[in-house]
């Protein structure tokens, strides 16, 4: 059993991760759909809602949502549920592509010791 993480804030990153996924996805593997909220800075409400349409054949999807410092929380989080893999957008906002990663990213990057997939835009 493998336990992903896709931490997302725009539905576009969360259909990337689930194009990512949904082949390699076995039976019993567990997907955490988290969006963190910042002061400030806009979640995209379907951003939770895509996984659920585009996951929810092959897996059992759990989505979460937090408030605080987005790399903190998804540091957190990785930490606390003891996932496997974190999939995640390059930057909250932007152009398409890996044109810049963004601080998040860099951190998670830099903080969660297991493999971390960061998907285009």
């Amino acid at each position: 059993m493998t336990r992903y993480l896709v931490a997302t804030a725009t539905s576009a990153t969360t259909e990337a991760a689930s194009d990512y996924l949904v082949p390699k996805l076995d039976d019993g593997d567990e997907v955490y759909v988290l969006t963190v909220e910042e002061p400030g800075l806009a979640v995209d409400d379907d951003a939770l809602s895509t996984a659920r349409v585009k996951l929810a054949e092959v897996t059992t999807v759990r989505t979460v949502r937090r408030e605080g410092d987005a790399a903190s929380e998804i540091v957190a989080f990785v930490r606390e549920n003891d996932v496997d893999q974190v999939i995640l957008g390059p930057r909250r906002e932007g152009g398409e592509g890996f044109s810049t990663i963004g601080t998040t990213t860099r951190t998670v990057l830099d903080k969660v010791e297991g493999p971390v997939f960061v998907v285009p835009k």
